[in-house]
């Protein structure tokens, strides 16, 4: 069994975290371990994620690659519409196999797939979001935010 995280349980409050803005929406990252990081994203109707990848291996084709994890999504408020695949390409116009989301739903994205997001709905959409951590020695691919809010 590995060790636990020894550090003391704490409460996190939201308006004591920083909100990241991307071209995609916006993410608060509220906790980041060794064993998983938790957060909420923010997404305007029509709005797509970047495609990101779970896979083992970076071909390049993702925009963001984070290794081999699992990922998922709570939805809080809104619709949204979940894409997978191998091929970045065919995921960018919405080709492939496809989950609908509502809130109240949760998506678990296991590693081995490419993915897209579109928030589907006709209000601004928010979901929960956590990802394992990669295995040791991985160095995501990741975009660079725009800017920070404090």
């Amino acid at each position: 069994m590995r060790d636990m995280d020894k550090s003391e349980p704490k409460a996190i409050r939201l308006s004591d975290i920083k909100t990241y803005v991307y071209k995609d929406g916006l993410l608060t990252t509220f906790l980041s371990t060794d064993v998983w990081n938790l957060g909420l994203y923010f997404m305007e109707p029509g709005m797509d994620t970047i495609v990101f990848s779970l896979e083992e291996d970076d071909d390049g084709t993702a925009d963001e690659w984070y290794g081999p994890i699992h990922e998922f999504y709570l939805i809080l408020v809104g619709e949204f519409t979940a894409w997978y695949g191998k091929d970045a390409e065919q995921l960018r116009k919405k080709v492939g196999p496809r989950l609908v989301l509502k809130a109240g739903d949760v998506a678990s994205y296991p590693p081995g797939w490419k993915y897209i997001v579109q928030n589907t709905g006709k209000v601004p959409g928010t979901f929960f979001w956590g990802m394992s951590a990669a295995p040791k020695g991985t160095e995501r691919r990741e975009i660079s935010h725009l800017k920070i809010i404090e």
